[in-house]
């Protein structure tokens, strides 16, 4: 016992410190983290820049007065964008009017027209022609200010003269606060655990796939065959994956701290300005470790026997969908367990041990589910990643000194029944 112990640790020790070595760790460890936060303050920056340029535009209308009111409302500098606007009333909407201003569109001369008459307004369909649509945040603010005249026209021909509409449509903000939480901010809760549950996926899937590449690795120049005269292929497994999960573990460690650091400075403050601020509990980080390992160990023990199995990085790229399918698929039903994570089928999808991982932890940073669920969650990935990696350990130990074609599943049985 104390010789396999040994033996298993001088294994991941040495998996371990190979890849932590690498430059491709670092790189991966920094650069997760600066594309997080660029992702997270970058949007928001550059949709709050001000733009200092000039635009021109023009109202064309049957009606005077529905023109002038619209220049009234719109003309002048936008607060949010920066943009200065220029309005220019053009008081009759004939068809030859029309065509001169999409000429004048597509020479530049204009920015863009409004064609707001009498029908267009009753209709509730008014046309804003522009070279292109991409600036949404000025869309919206013609359509809040034709709304505007709308609503104020629809009330005086009701009747109703003197009212200040702007006190109507001032809109009602509802806070959602979720219960326990205090007045934590509901968005920052679910962004957070959206992030941590994709982590938890890339982590997952890079760590298992590079499980199988130090398998294939060691299989096809021979050195497995210097190994396994020192140690037995079950130590050797079990090696791989500590020490793998270990190179995981370290990452996150590291981003976590990368975090922290982040959460005492002013960018904290920017993300959450912009939206995009943070909310971290110590049950979600505790339990992010606790489905790290466990989806780990179990998708790691299919990757080290499919790394056995086959004989090429080709036949690698080819077989490891079989392995990912499963992760994927939990991915597919995130939208649905987080309208409703306490519903019937969120319970059930969480409980199978391939999707658990991602789909009951992304439960647990929502709403955390009552301790029975928890603690069946663990103990069926528990008995089902020592199932699996008693059957993968079999065909690791057979297919690691296989060499030529690949197998086929007749094979692969075999292999499982005399192992």
């Amino acid at each position: 016992m104390h010789n396999t112990l040994r033996n298993i640790f001088l294994i991941a020790r040495r998996e371990y410190l190979q890849r932590v070595r690498t430059k491709s760790f670092i790189w991966t460890t920094l650069l997760i983290p600066g594309l997080m936060i660029g992702f997270t303050l970058l949007p928001g920056y550059f949709m709050s820049m001000k733009l200092t340029e000039k635009k021109h535009l023009t109202v064309a209308s049957d009606d005077g007065d529905l023109a002038r009111a619209f220049k009234e409302r719109f003309a002048g500098k936008d607060k949010e964008s920066g943009a200065q606007y220029e309005i220019e009333v053009v008081p009759v909407a004939t068809e030859g009017e029309r065509q001169k201003l999409e000429s004048d569109v597509q020479d530049k001369e204009l920015d863009g027209y409004l064609w707001l008459t009498r029908a267009a307004l009753q209709n509730g369909k008014v046309e804003y022609h522009v070279r292109s649509t991409g600036d949404f945040m000025e869309r919206e603010r013609i359509h809040s200010a034709v709304n505007f005249i709308a609503i104020q026209r629809r009330l005086a021909g009701s009747g109703v003269q003197g009212v200040d509409v702007d006190a109507i449509l001032k809109p009602v903000t509802v806070d959602a606060v979720q219960v326990g939480h205090g007045k934590s901010n509901s968005d920052a809760m679910l962004m957070t655990a959206l992030l941590l549950v994709l982590i938890l996926y890339m982590t997952v899937i890079l760590q298992g796939v590079a499980v199988m590449r130090s398998v294939l690795e060691e299989k096809t120049s021979r050195v497995m065959e210097v190994l396994l005269s020192a140690v037995t292929p079950r130590e050797l497994m079990a090696g791989k994956i500590i020490g793998v999960g270990s190179v995981g573990l370290t990452q996150i460690a590291i981003w976590g701290a990368i975090s922290l650091a982040v959460s005492f400075t002013g960018i904290a403050t920017a993300a959450a300005v912009t939206g995009g601020g943070m909310h971290l509990t110590f049950t979600s980080a505790f339990f992010f470790v606790v489905f790290y390992l466990l989806g780990f160990m179990l998708y790691s023990s299919l990757a080290a026997a499919l790394g056995a199995m086959v004989n090429s990085e080709e036949e690698a790229q080819q077989m490891q969908f079989f392995v990912t399918m499963p992760i994927v698929f939990a991915i597919m039903f995130l939208w649905a367990v987080i309208r409703a994570p306490n519903a019937t089928f969120a319970v059930v999808l969480s409980l199978i041990p391939f999707f658990a991982p991602i789909l009951m932890y992304l439960r647990v940073a929502l709403e955390t589910p009552p301790l029975w669920q928890l603690g069946l969650c663990v103990a069926i990935l528990l008995a089902t990643i020592y199932a699996m990696l008693s059957v993968c350990a079999r065909i690791y130990r057979v297919g690691i000194l296989m060499y030529g074609k690949r197998p086929t599943l007749p094979e692969i049985m075999k292999w499982i029944r005399y192992a």
